[in-house]
């Protein structure tokens, strides 16, 4: 029986189908329901984790009025999660929650812009593949969203760098010019100087997201469906 325990939100194995989870519920239309006679039984959920990437479990009788798991897994929240290993689907049977994003200081404008991040997230990444810069990257993203921090900056930011992050883009490999520049800065330097070094005007940040989502969309092959909302 394997019996290893780690703290500060690490991994926790207490045998060889269990394992504790510090992870970030990003579940958007991935989010599936199964149904009985008796009505919605459970739910599927998606979540980035840090240390084993984008996962899958079963949440069964979140729906049922005196769950103490459904308020905690609200699109965008912060949580511990204790999954058992299933022989078709992992099973979610604890969850703890730790910053919730999705539904603290609610707003609909709010709640639009995390979905917005987390879609992006769920398209462009692999399943159970970890990426610990991806993971850091939401998670400061999701808290300046909380500031209501300038969002087409939030926004841009983020789509840039997750694509660096994962292999999708480079800005060095574009062709000199004003634009390059720019795509290199929002690509290399940290949120704060990027504030201090672009100051630029709506039309330029509609024309860099729809470059993005434009790029977003031919990687995927598919539309991002939450941008209208915005």
């Amino acid at each position: 029986m394997l019996q290893k325990t780690f703290f500060k939100s690490k991994l926790i194995v207490r045998s060889n189908r269990h394992r504790f989870l510090d992870i970030l519920n990003l579940c958007t239309s991935a989010r599936k329901a199964l149904f009985s006679s008796a009505g919605i039984l459970a739910r599927i959920v998606t979540f980035y984790t840090r240390d084993f990437g984008k996962v899958t479990a079963l949440a069964k009788g979140v729906r049922r009025p005196r769950s103490k798991k459904a308020g905690h897994l609200e699109l965008g929240n912060w949580c511990k999660v204790f999954i058992a290993k299933g022989k078709n689907l992992d099973l979610l049977t604890e969850v703890e929650l730790k910053k919730p994003f999705g539904i603290e200081d609610f707003s609909e404008s709010k709640a639009n812009k995390i979905y917005h991040l987390l879609e992006i997230l769920e398209c462009l990444t692999p399943e159970h593949q970890k990426n610990l810069q991806v993971y850091i990257l939401l998670v400061n993203f999701l808290k300046r969203i909380s500031r209501e921090e300038n969002f087409n900056l939030l926004s841009t930011v983020f789509k840039i760098k997750i694509m660096s992050a994962l292999g999708f883009f480079s800005a060095r490999s574009l062709k000199d010019s004003k634009t390059k520049n720019i795509l290199e800065i929002l690509e290399d330097d940290g949120f704060e100087d990027i504030k201090q070094k672009l100051n630029l005007s709506q039309d330029s940040y509609l024309k860099l997201l729809a470059f993005c989502d434009s790029m977003i969309e031919s990687l995927t092959q598919q539309k991002l469906h939450t941008s209208r909302f915005l």
